[in-house]
């Protein structure tokens, strides 16, 4: 290509020696992994079920993550499970942030020097900037990739952290196209895990399923190459995942979403937003909700919410017992609708020596996980995708979604077949179409600074919405949800971040965590 830059003739390069490495198997196979919200350092273990692989996946409070090994012997790893991009990278134990404190890389570091199956591919050539401003950069390498006993991936491409600003890896499991190479040239992309599970002979198509599970659950899972028919209720109902204004291709998992309805304890609407009709993205990797500002100002109003520059937006925590509930809906007319209950996104608050914030009247504070996306994209997190099931098909860039099942142990999975439709899926729902405008590899959480359990205020409001009555163990009625005066909240998800990093310092020192998901 005439006028090609050095950087780029790199990157074709690198492409074309990450295409040659991949072995094929034909035997494909359903690949799915369970994940336990049980906090503990143990690399998991990996068993088959039916057509399907099972791997532990756990919830730091705030954060989804897999324990994996890399290298050969292996190296344990827990890397947090991200839709919102599409690399996996570790820190290098010589990394920048390693080196400096040993404590911000305790869930795992790689040392290149001690697997004898390291391929260095190329050097200074990986580097990801993600929506928070957490920056990375360093290599590409190949090495072995395991979930387990059971699952091995020879030859993974990953990305190896010279300099961070998180010491904790993630594991992307998007589009290949939204890879940190194809963002600066979209022919040098590599397989990523998904293209390696296909082409190493592990499922049959590049597709898989999202099961995050109650708050307050012990387990939840993820399938790919499959479905489970028992995790969730009602139809299972497609959706076109939406195009990227600016590159005109899929790069990230957006969808059309187009009403939202907020309904108290009674049934009664007490918000209601109809013919949205915006792109929304479905991420994994982001614990809050991000609405378009009038409608999260909307919420935050109704429902009384506190927002302080250090703890962000809080409520007192008797607000998660109210009966209400938001309903989500996609795509217009016979689009899919999940009803998501006002606790969910009602979460835990911890200041960075173990202490719970409270208000003036000296009521508990809670994370209250809905925020405006300002500038930002439109992003549906954890506390969203709790409530719903939801498949990702790569293959016929479809996202189907249906009102999740909590708590169900058992499984009925039905495996994709190489380029078939999503099993269980009768109804697309495509009348409506939204363009991406954001690019870019997702993720808003980054460590903190230190918090007291001091609040010092910041924007009150009013709760206006009259959300239901508090559980009988509270005894009374309660007044409209947030009432609670003098709170103030973590900034956007510092307190979520600050959260999980303590449930993961405390798994990575092999005790238990007080705080569950």
């Amino acid at each position: 290509m005439a006028g090609m830059t050095r950087t780029a003739s790199i990157l074709l390069v690198l492409a074309a020696l990450l295409s040659a490495v991949i072995p094929i198997n034909a035997s494909p196979k359903v690949v799915g992994f369970p994940f336990h919200k049980e906090v503990r350092r143990d690399v998991p273990h990996l068993h088959r079920r039916q057509e399907s692989v099972e791997v532990v996946i756990g919830n730091a409070q705030i954060l989804y993550y897999v324990n994996v090994t890399i290298g050969t012997p292996p190296q344990p790893f827990s890397l947090q499970l991200d839709t919102g991009s599409s690399d996996i990278w570790v820190p290098s134990t010589e990394s920048d942030i390693c080196t400096q404190s040993r404590r911000a890389c305790q869930v795992g570091a790689f040392d290149s020097s001690a697997s004898r199956t390291f391929v260095d591919l190329l050097r200074n050539a990986f580097q990801i900037q993600y929506v928070d401003g957490s920056q990375i950069q360093g290599d590409y390498f190949a090495d072995t990739l395991s979930f387990g006993n059971s699952i091995t991936l020879q030859n993974m491409t990953m990305g190896l952290a010279t300099e961070a600003t998180r010491g904790l890896g993630i594991m992307g499991i998007g589009y290949a196209a939204g890879e940190s190479l194809a963002m600066e040239n979209p022919e040098a992309i590599y397989p990523n895990v998904i293209d390696e599970l296909v082409l190493q002979g592990e499922i049959s198509s590049r597709a898989y399923s999202l099961y995050l599970n109650d708050l307050d659950a012990e387990n939840g899972n993820i399938l790919f190459g499959g479905v489970d028919t028992n995790k969730y209720s009602g139809d299972l109902i497609a959706l076109p995942v939406q195009n990227d204004s600016n590159s005109g291709s899929l790069t990230s998992f957006t969808v059309a979403f187009t009403s939202l309805s907020v309904v108290d304890g009674s049934g009664n609407n007490q918000l209601t937003r109809d013919s949205i009709a915006v792109p929304a993205i479905l991420d994994s990797g982001t614990t809050n909700t991000y609405f378009p500002d009038d409608l999260a100002n909307a919420i935050l109003e109704g429902v009384g919410v506190t927002t302080d520059e250090t703890f962000g937006n809080v409520v007192a925590c008797e607000v998660g017992n109210e009966e209400a509930t938001f309903v989500f809906a996609f795509g217009g007319q016979g689009g899919p609708t999940i009803n998501v209950p006002l606790s969910q996104f009602v979460t835990p608050l911890f200041t960075s020596n173990g202490n719970v914030p409270t208000f003036d009247d000296g009521s508990e504070a809670c994370s209250f996980g809905i925020y405006g996306a300002g500038n930002d994209p439109v992003l549906f997190g954890d506390t969203f995708l709790r409530s719903a099931y939801v498949v990702y098909d790569l293959e016929n860039n479809q996202i189907a979604l249906a009102q999740a099942r909590f708590d169900v142990q058992d499984s009925n999975i039905q495996e994709f077949t190489a380029g078939g439709a999503i099993p269980g899926v009768e109804t697309v729902a495509s009348q409506v179409t939204v363009t991406q405008t954001f690019s870019g590899p997702l993720q808003t959480q980054q460590a903190t600074e230190t918090a007291t359990a001091s609040i010092v205020g910041g924007t009150q409001r009013s709760a206006t919405f009259r959300l239901g009555t508090v559980t009988a163990s509270v005894g009374t009625e309660s007044s409209p949800a947030g009432m609670a005066s003098g709170l103030g909240v973590p900034s956007m998800e510092r307190t979520a971040f600050l959260a999980g990093a303590m449930a993961l310092l405390s798994f990575v020192l092999g005790g238990g965590v007080v705080m569950c998901l």
